[in-house]
Formats: C-alpha cells, structure tokens, sequence
C-alpha cells in the first residue's frame, strides 16, 4: 500500500518541484536585482536611503531564504529517509527558522516605514515616530536580527533525533533488526514559531490597515476637488492600496502556511502549502520591485536588454 501511494504521490512530487523551481529562479532574480542596484547606489554614492537599507536587508533575507527553501523541499521529497542526514536536515531547519523570521520582521519594518511615512495621524506615539522613524531604521533591523537569531538558537533544543524502530520476525523465525532515525519537532518548536511569526505579523496587518485608510480618505477628499492633478494622485493612490493588498495577501498566505507545516497540520497537503512558502519570498519581492521607480526602470531595461539579445540570436 505504501509503495502504491508512493507511485501516486510521484507525479505530484514532480510537478511540486517544477513549480518550486520556477519560483526559486523568480526569487533569485527579483532579489538579486534589488540587491545588486542598491549595494551599486551605495557603491557609488557612499550612502543609502534609509527606505533602500531596509529593501537591501529584505532582499538579501529573502536571497538566503529562498535557497534554503529549495534545498530543503528537495531533501524532503527527493531522500524521505534521513538516516544518515539528520544533522544536516537538523542545522537546514534551524537556518530556515531564522530566516523565516528576520524575513518577517524587514517585511513588517517596510510596512511600518511606509505608514509612517505617508500615512497623516494626529496621535502623539504617531507623530514621535514621524519624527525619528529615519533614525530608528539601524535599530529596528539590529534588534530584528537579534530577536531572530535567538528564536532560532532556543529552537535547536527542541528539534530531536527520534530512533524508529522497524524489527520484525521473518519467515525463520529470526528477528530481523532495522531502524531509521528521523527528526522530531516538538511541540516547543511551534511554540516558539508563533511567537517568532506572530509578532510580526500583528505589526505587519495594524500599520497595512493604517497606511490602507489613510490612502483611501485621501482618495475620497481628492475626488471632490477640481485640481487638474487631481486624476494623478488619485490613480496612484489606488494603485499604492492595490499593492498594499497584495502585500497584505501574499503575507498572510505565507503566515498561515508556515503555523500549518509547523503544527504539522494536513501534512498530506504539506507539497501546496511548500509552494507557497516559496511564492512569498518571490512574488512579494517582484511586486516591490514593480511598485518602486528606480528598480523597475532597472527591471524594464534589463528585460528589453534581454529581449534585444534574443532577436538577435534567433535572426
């Protein structure tokens, strides 16, 4: 029976990593862009915006994270018998988890950066922030790294090496031996994702749904004026609560993924939900791109460079 589910189950497999693929080559690129022009800006004019540092520490996050996916997606569909590779399954679990969440945390820190920057409120904690949100950027991506890196020590502990054993009598009545050691992730490590995950994703979704509002209002009061440039800001506001939403999608989509593969929940689902963990780190990131001037005339240059190549090669 369980050769017969593994037959079953093969065609899926493939068409999981196929797709995996794809989205593991989008990552890398969309990231490796945003990387390379704004370690290129700072190269050139010795400095960064602070908008750019956190784009740049998101983007190298999310290089690293998608790396570490691959590989891991690999190893649990390609070797299912981790006999001997449980140390190293241990220490791609352990990564994956830091990565996961200093991930998050730059993904919350740009939302929060946005907001903060854009959105127009009145309460005091708000306008503090206006005020020295530029300034906090370092800390904010320091103390992130920090929160990250000791979510993922505390977590190693909890990741046991658990021995199965397989024994049985054959036909002789001799007692074959045979045993496998897999990975046992405790209740600890879901504990500890949630936390990790979850702080985040709180900050993520109150400082969206702000910046969210304030566009909108703005939109609204735009539409009764008669200002010429009026059509203009509101079509970029609404495309501005487009890209929100879309933002707000894709993390959601990747927070509720990672507590069901955590919880190991429907792990016979465990392929889908994989796939999108891995469209996160790669579709969030082209939309920035897309949203951003500078890197999308970078994009677009380097796509009608490419294009250009290929006319040529084919005439």
């Amino acid at each position: 029976a369980s050769s017969m589910f593994s037959r079953t189950m093969f065609p899926v497999i493939i068409i999981v990593l196929i797709i995996l693929g794809i989205e593991f080559i989008t990552g890398i690129i969309a990231n490796g862009l945003m990387i390379i022009v704004n370690c290129s800006e700072w190269i050139r004019k010795r400095k960064l915006s602070c908008c750019d540092v956190i784009l740049t520490s998101l983007g190298i996050s999310r290089f690293f994270l998608q790396c570490v996916i691959m590989i891991n997606s690999n190893f649990l569909h390609l070797f299912p018998e981790m006999n001997e590779r449980c140390a190293l399954l241990r220490t791609l679990i352990v990564v994956w988890i830091f990565l996961n969440t200093l991930s998050l945390w730059f993904a919350t820190w740009l939302s929060v950066f946005y907001c903060v920057k854009i959105a127009s409120f009145s309460q005091p904690l708000f306008l503090w922030l206006k005020q020295r949100i530029s300034g906090l950027v370092p800390q904010l991506l320091m103390g992130s790294f920090l929160v990250s890196l000791v979510t993922c020590l505390t977590s190693i502990n909890a990741i046991e090496r658990k021995y199965i054993d397989h024994s049985m009598n054959n036909l002789s009545g001799n007692i074959t031996r045979e045993g496998q050691y897999k990975l046992d992730l405790s209740s600890s490590v879901f504990i500890l994702s949630m936390f990790g995950y979850s702080s985040p994703f709180i900050i993520f979704i109150i400082s969206s749904v702000l910046l969210i509002t304030c566009l909108w209002r703005h939109s609204k009061r735009m539409e009764k004026t008669t200002s010429s440039s009026r059509d203009t800001i509101t079509e970029a506001h609404v495309r501005a609560i487009k890209g929100l939403i879309s933002f707000i999608f894709f993390y959601i989509s990747y927070f509720v993924a990672l507590l069901t593969i955590s919880s190991r929940l429907f792990s016979n689902f465990r392929p889908f939900f994989t796939m999108i963990l891995a469209a996160y780190p790669s579709g969030h990131t082209v939309i920035l791109i897309l949203g951003n001037p500078k890197l999308k005339r970078v994009a677009m240059g380097a796509l009608h460079y490419d294009g250009c190549r290929l006319r040529d090669t084919v005439s």
